[in-house]
């Protein structure tokens, strides 16, 4: 990915005096929103509009809730790794805690709209309007709001106000609902007068923050300049500014350098929905700050390259990665993800891969420390033992990851001359991102690859439209979903062998529990024998891990003839939970085989049946 290397002047006393690599939060502004609002328009997103960082950190990964105000977890793509070396991905979860809404800190807010003719396409304003519906419900006596709009200039349509009463609510609803589409845009008039309001009743135990919104680019003939020195000028005072792109032509890189250098946040909204859930039931994460200055180390302990690395600004040296975020925002969650070639190793068994801390301060300037939090692996002989990511939380943001460095590449290919060549080069890449995606999904039972997923449907109709290709082909094309074997030498057994270390490694690493096993489901001509060998083997070996109880295997079968379920019916994650559930079990893990044309892929499944969510997911592919 390419860096970009700035020196962040955010809020006075925020940024340490260091130059920093690239990235954090490109914030959401350039996340797959975005990017599935162009591809709906048959737009290839140019790959300076994709922001890696966003594309991982957009997803809600849904880490631990922590017992304080902040928590951390590590997680590492698989178990077990090759000592003759391999890539993977690491990553490292950080949830923020959570207070009542009603207990957050005091809120002095200006919203700023943008009301230019633009904003009168695809119903941007109306969804404004039912988005602040919500919030009015939410707000607090305690709290101000202002609204201010503009286009060629601003105006305050609801000076700063203590929302105290229904009477004061009701004004500024119908101070909402009055804006009308009209005129250019002046960004630097808003953001200068939005920042006036939240300075009449600037409080040091409030959050005082602008909240911009706009779909296009200043045409006023404000410099990008003199714009970021208001947001800078005035986040020295105490004032801080977050913003919000809509549509398609909105100025992207300015909207993501004022919500940096204003100490706030930036985030693209493509619909109503979106628009609703940021300013109701998740404005304290774009508002609430819950600490500052948090500066993080990641050093890994065993001999690797460092490839890459996405989430906040960070330098480098050697095997240690060092990562800065200003702002840690209340209920917040915020992901690193670090990309690295593991070299050869000369020692089997279990081995500390990395090691994390962090130190931050709170609202009143105290500095806290945490960690140091250390990761593990097991290093096996041979080439890598399973095909992809097994651990369920880098399964999913791996494959996000993925997604975005694809997109990146495709964008690259697509705006390269658009050659024959590229563009089949771009639209072969576009199928086998999705076949990554597709699969990741069923591993998952997870539909939050829906919307990368009609991406890339949209970009194999626009790419092959342009090469040519026959509807009915792309089709066909799309349909294939098949991954090649990564390593199709392995035995059978050997194959067989490796699932089984995963999902031990897995369970090993777990607190005591109680774990109900399924026999592995079949689908396509799967020999029944072969089947039951795999679910023989893997049921004997989780029987070696002393720290979790196994549900005997007669319990297990009563459960599901109770309820009409075979074990085909718990590759339904409703089904599965519902059993777990009824055996009183922490985990219920399930697997199938499914024979495709030239292989089969063989999968496990570890199901947290408090939380719902998939902890892991191990998968083999298995040559015919």
């Amino acid at each position: 990915m390419r860096q970009l290397l700035s020196i962040l002047v955010v809020c006075a006393g925020l940024v340490p005096a260091v130059v920093w690599a690239g990235g954090a939060a490109e914030a959401a502004a350039g996340s797959s929103g975005r990017g599935s609002y162009l591809a709906e328009r048959g737009v290839i997103v140019p790959p300076g509009e994709v922001h890696i960082d966003s594309y991982v950190a957009a997803v809600d990964y849904h880490y631990p809730l922590p017992d304080s105000r902040l928590g951390v977890t590590m997680y590492s793509g698989r178990r077990q790794l090759s000592t003759e070396g391999q890539e993977e991905v690491f990553q490292i979860g950080i949830q923020a805690g959570k207070m009542e809404y009603e207990e957050l800190t005091p809120m002095n807010l200006a919203f700023v709209i943008d009301h230019s003719g633009s904003m009168a396409d695809a119903d941007k304003l109306n969804w404004v309007k039912s988005a602040f519906d919500i919030f009015i419900e939410r707000v607090r006596p305690v709290d101000y709001v202002s609204l201010v709009i503009f286009d060629n200039t601003a105006k305050v349509v609801f000076p700063a106000t203590r929302m105290s009463s229904r009477e004061t609510r009701e004004r500024f609803r119908r101070a909402v609902h009055s804006i009308t589409p009209a005129g250019s845009t002046n960004i630097r008039a808003g953001l200068e007068l939005g920042c006036l309001e939240v300075m009449k009743n600037l409080n040091r135990e409030y959050t005082n923050r602008v909240m911009f919104l706009s779909d296009g680019q200043d045409t006023c003939g404000n410099s990008r300049v003199s714009i970021l020195n208001v947001a800078e000028s005035f986040c020295a005072q105490g004032v801080t500014v977050s913003t919000i792109g809509v549509g398609q032509s909105f100025d992207l890189e300015l909207m993501v350098q004022m919500g940096k250098v204003g100490g706030g946040s930036s985030r693209f909204i493509s619909d109503r929905e979106e628009m609703e859930k940021t300013f109701g039931s998740e404005l304290d994460r774009m508002v609430v700050a819950l600490a500052r200055n948090v500066e993080m180390t990641l050093e890994f302990l065993v001999d690797v390259e460092v490839l890459d690395t996405w989430g906040y600004e960070n330098r480098r040296s050697g095997s240690t990665i060092r990562y800065y975020l200003s702002t840690l925002h209340h209920g917040d969650y915020e992901t690193i993800m670090a990309q690295v070639r593991i070299r050869p190793q000369r020692f089997t068994g279990l081995m500390d891969v990395a090691r994390f801390r962090l130190s931050y301060e709170d609202l009143y300037g105290r500095v806290h420390e945490a960690g140091p939090y250390t990761l593990q692996v097991s290093f096996v002989e041979g080439p890598p033992p399973v095909a992809g990511f097994s651990d369920g939380m880098v399964l999913h943001s791996g494959t996000m990851l993925h997604f975005a460095q694809n997109l990146k590449t495709i964008g690259d290919l697509y705006y390269s001359g658009k050659s024959p060549a590229r563009l089949r080069e771009a639209f072969d890449l576009t199928l086998e991102t999705k076949k990554e995606l597709v699969n990741a999904r069923m591993r998952l039972d997870d539909r939050g690859f829906d919307k990368p997923i009609a991406i890339l449907d949209n970009y194999a109709e626009t790419l092959g439209r342009e090469l040519q290709i026959a509807e009915e082909q792309i089709r066909s094309l799309g349909r294939d979903m098949e991954i090649r074997p990564p390593t199709p030498q392995r035995s059978l057994e050997d194959h067989f062998a490796s699932l089984c270390r995963e999902i031990v490694l897995d369970l090993r690493g777990r607190k005591t529990g109680v774990v109900a096993v399924s026999d592995f489901a079949s689908q396509g001509s799967v020999s029944p024998s072969l089947v039951a060998q795999l679910s023989d083997m893997v049921f004997v070996e989780i029987t070696q891990v002393r720290t979790v109880r196994l549900v005997q295997p007669g319990t297990m079968a009563a459960a599901l003839r109770s309820r009409g379920f075979d074990a085909a019916s718990l590759s339904d994650k409703i089904n599965a939970l519902e059993v777990g559930r009824s055996l009183n079990a922490d985990y219920i893990l399930t697997g199938a085989v499914m024979e495709m044309t030239g292989s089969y892929v063989v999968f496990s499944r570890l199901l947290n049946v408090g939380s719902g969510e998939v902890e892991s997911a191990a998968q083999v592919i298995v040559a015919k």
